[in-house]
């Protein structure tokens, strides 16, 4: 449950901050169905059944942390849970890795690097908003 300070904060939110945060949670988003999209292709043309039993569960989790994330981003509509506004530099990271994760698609890669990626998205989203249901996230 969010204290009144922090319901107080979230309406205090600028228009300007607003957007910046739809625009992370957006790209933070792309970046992981991209990653999982990937990762299933992966999945699907792995010849060995232990290597497509490990990757199948990266993407696993992978699915459920982006449920994380959009859990996250609903509560913050119905002010039951707070962000901490991005900067318009974490927004431009944040829309780059999703452009690196779409690049990613039309590449061989391993799942490794789809990994990695996803990670340092949702890393970066971590310091906007707390994605297992706290408050807004820290500065990294």
């Amino acid at each position: 449950m969010l204290t009144q300070e922090e319901l107080d904060a979230m309406q205090d939110a600028s228009d300007t901050e607003v957007g910046r945060y739809e625009k992370a949670f957006l790209a933070t988003r792309r970046t992981l169905d991209e990653c999982i999209r990937n990762l299933a292709i992966l999945e699907a043309t792995e010849f060995d059944s232990d290597a497509r039993d490990e990757v199948a569960n990266q993407r696993l989790e992978l699915e459920a942390r982006r449920i994380s994330l959009v859990r996250a981003n609903i509560a913050f509509h119905a002010n039951q849970n707070s962000m901490t506004p991005p900067s318009a530099q974490l927004v431009k990271d944040l829309t780059d890795l999703a452009k690196s994760a779409t690049d990613l698609t039309t590449q061989r890669t391993t799942a490794t690097a789809i990994l990695k990626l996803a990670t340092r998205a949702l890393t970066k989203f971590a310091a906007i908003q707390d994605l297992e249901g706290g408050h807004g996230g820290g500065p990294e």
